[in-house]
């Protein structure tokens, strides 16, 4: 079943709502969910999986500190399309 936020199923925005996220992770995670951004694109922006990027936002792993590092740039570029 999918819940009506851009396309997000709504199991995955309740295990993103229960994660213990740092600030930047759950930031980049409502940024996609708002802005209706596929996982895949901004896999594809860090060099990772689709799947790398579920996990960061779903709290099961943290990101490498080289893609913590690249977050900010990444969620300010994605902040500003429309």
């Amino acid at each position: 079943m999918r819940n009506s936020t851009r396309g997000y199923y709504s199991l995955f925005l309740q295990k993103v709502e229960d994660a213990d996220q740092t600030d930047v992770v759950m930031l980049l995670a409502d940024v996609c969910i708002n802005k209706g951004i596929p996982m895949i694109e901004v896999a594809s922006m860090f060099g990772v999986t689709r799947a790398t990027v579920y996990n960061w936002m779903t709290g099961r792993t943290v990101p490498h500190p080289r893609h913590r590092a690249a977050m900010p740039k990444i969620v300010s570029r994605l902040t500003k399309r429309k």
